[in-house]
Parts: C-alpha cells; sequence; structure tokens
C-alpha cells in the first residue's frame, strides 16, 4: 500500500495514496459563515469550488503553521485538508500496519490504524469516516450555494 506521510501538530499521518486528488500549496481561504464547523473556508481550485477543511480543528490540536492543502476525495467530492507539511509518498507492507491501541480507539476517530515504518510510527487517516454524513451533505449545500453566486 502506498501513503502520502504529512505533519501535523507534531504527528505524522499518512493518507492512502488513491484517496489523494493533489498537493497544493496553501492558498487564501475565503470564509463562509455559514460553513460546517470543520470547514475553514472555500477556494477556487483549477474552476471547481473545493472545501477547506481543518484537521487541527477536527483532531482538537493545536494548529501549527499551514503549509499545504492535500485535496483528497471524500465519498466523492473533493475536499482540502490543510496540513503543515507535505513529507513524502511511502509503501508499506500489510504486515507494517497495526491496529491503533483500542484505549486510543472510538466510534468517532478517522484513525483506526498506525504504521510502523523504519522505526517510525505515522497515524493512518480513514478520510472515509473524516467527514459525516451529515457534514458532506452540509458541504455539497456549501458548494452548490457558492457555485451558483458565480
Amino acid at each position: 500500500m502506498q501513503f502520502l506521510t504529512f505533519t501535523l501538530n507534531a504527528i505524522d499521518y499518512g493518507i492512502p495514496l488513491k484517496d489523494v486528488e493533489s498537493i497544493e500549496i496553501r492558498k487564501d481561504v475565503m470564509k463562509v459563515p455559514t460553513a460546517p464547523s470543520h470547514i475553514v473556508g472555500i477556494i477556487k481550485l483549477h474552476g471547481e469550488i473545493v472545501p477547506v477543511f481543518s484537521l487541527s480543528s477536527r483532531f482538537g490540536v493545536n494548529e501549527g503553521k499551514i503549509e499545504s492543502l492535500v485535496v483528497a476525495n471524500v465519498g466523492g467530492m473533493k475536499i482540502g485538508l490543510e496540513v503543515e507539511k507535505v513529507k513524502e509518498i511511502v509503501d508499506v507492507e500489510n504486515r507494517q500496519v497495526l491496529p491503533m491501541p483500542s484505549l486510543m480507539h472510538s466510534a468517532e476517530n478517522c484513525f483506526n490504524d498506525v504504521a510502523s515504518r523504519k522505526k517510525e510510527l505515522f497515524v493512518l487517516l480513514d478520510v472515509a469516516s473524516l467527514v459525516s454524513m451529515e457534514e458532506q451533505q452540509a458541504i455539497r449545500q456549501l458548494i452548490s450555494d457558492n457555485t451558483n453566486e458565480k
């Protein structure tokens, strides 16, 4: 399996490469007052309106200097994930993927596994569970509202 790795609040994360649409330099984000709680706003990217999601807010951690957006496919829509720094693409064998300790596992988590590579650990992000179905519907409405106004 291949993962794109990135850093957020001094923690390394990995997202399945199959879920990554592109990597972008952090752009100015237009704030939208009616946006769901973890959406910091929207950007126009290659002619499309893309919501920008704050992983720091979602994970309840302090936000560092956001340098990049990882544009991911979440439920069939593009969403920009704010990350401090994109690191690299890594190959991980199945035996290197370990379950998150049960003490740290809950239904609300979007990370249930960790990967061990070269004596380093990184948390594996499950983008499918990152945004709830209710939030996905609100985001689709936000995109529709802001596309129709233009």
